[in-house]
């Protein structure tokens, strides 16, 4: 049995959960938050989740998950296209979402969530970031119909668990300009992925998630 621990609510846990779900695999979810205890970090060196678990053995990192999920099930959809070309263009989308998107939205909507307050001069500072990476991503992305061709990849598992965190999360900070918002071909993408089984339950659980957390909030204030 395959057991991924993490909470629902994290990106990366979603990423992998989306490659699972697509590729049709039995697992469980063990929930879990990030830890520094000794007994987690044995199994994620850096107290990271997700970690998926398979016969009492670990891996961690999301795309080391993936890339191992492809190679131990190599039932389609393969998350790794077998093309290399293909593939390095998948790695290239992930690692361009994840770097250059996903990195520096985190220093605002991280910030906002721990109760900080952000500062303009850090919007400010963000938003080109975010907009140079919007325009690189747009010059290898073909929404034809999934993310980078026509088949379902590890590129979809990022860009769905943490493209949708962006947009929700910036839009109170960025409501004229959201560098979103000039990502050709975003929406209608998005629109499409939640047609899928996968995504359509990463965003219920994500609601469900949201309505317990504000509940707790009322009950705190």
């Amino acid at each position: 049995m395959i057991k991924l621990h993490g909470a629902s609510l994290s990106n990366y846990v979603n990423k992998v959960k989306l490659g699972i779900l697509e590729k049709g695999l039995e697992f469980e979810q063990i929930r879990i938050a990030p830890s520094q205890e000794e007994k987690f970090l044995v199994i994620s060196p850096m107290g990271k989740i997700p970690v998926l678990e398979v016969d009492g053995k670990f891996v961690f990192e999301s795309g080391a998950i993936l890339e191992f999920l492809d190679t131990l099930f190599p039932q389609e959809p393969r998350l790794i296209p077998n093309d290399p070309w293909e593939a390095a263009r998948v790695r290239e989308i992930t690692a361009m979402i994840e770097t250059y998107l996903d990195i520096p939205a985190r220093r605002v909507y991280i910030s906002s969530s721990r109760g900080r307050e952000v500062q303009q001069t850090l919007l400010d500072e963000v938003h080109p970031i975010l907009m140079k990476g919007v325009k690189a991503l747009q010059r290898v992305v073909r929404f034809s119909p999934y993310i980078a061709g026509n088949s379902f990849t590890m590129a979809d598992c990022s860009a769905f668990a943490n493209l949708t965190v962006i947009d929700e999360e910036l839009r109170k900070f960025y409501p004229d300009n959201h560098p979103l918002d000039s990502f050709r071909g975003w929406k209608e993408y998005v629109e499409f992925m939640k047609t899928k089984e996968g995504p359509a339950i990463i965003e219920k659980e994500k609601e469900r998630l949201r309505k317990i957390l504000a509940r707790a909030k009322v009950k705190v204030e």
